[in-house]
């Protein structure tokens, strides 16, 4: 079964990163993952003036759910969303696939990938279907 949870202190998000080889930033939140009991990815962001930034995902060494850390990603979206931000910013230098972001919904920008999210949720099923290859 997986589970998508806020991490509620530093220290175990410190750990989180250490055990999916990401680097360990304590300015941000963050969410993590697990299937089965087992971690299975990190997920960390900011909320800035410019929008909400996903600065790491990350799988969990040793682990490949690529479905689990979409979801989580949706997740941080999501919260980034009802936060009152409706910006978001997709930061990660090394995306599970070349696809990914635009997978979660981002589109190419200067800087980087970036995706409104001012009516993303509403149907979120639907979001990206028009005209889109995915």
């Amino acid at each position: 079964m997986l589970i998508v949870r806020p991490v509620q202190s530093k220290a175990d998000q410190e750990k989180y990163c250490a055990d999916c080889g990401a680097v360990y930033d304590a300015d941000c939140l963050a969410y993590a993952a697990w299937v089965d009991e087992r971690l299975v990815g990190i997920c960390q962001f900011r909320l800035a003036g410019d929008g909400g930034h996903i600065v790491t995902l990350r799988r969990a060494l040793g682990t490949d759910d690529v479905d689990a850390l979409f979801i989580m990603a949706r997740q941080t979206m999501n919260f980034i969303d009802l936060s009152g931000v409706h910006a978001a910013w997709y930061d990660e230098p090394e995306p599970l696939t070349s696809d990914f972001p635009l997978r979660l919904g981002f589109t190419p920008r200067s800087g980087g990938y970036f995706a409104d999210l001012t009516t993303f949720f509403t149907s979120p099923c639907e979001h990206g279907k028009a005209g889109s290859a995915l």
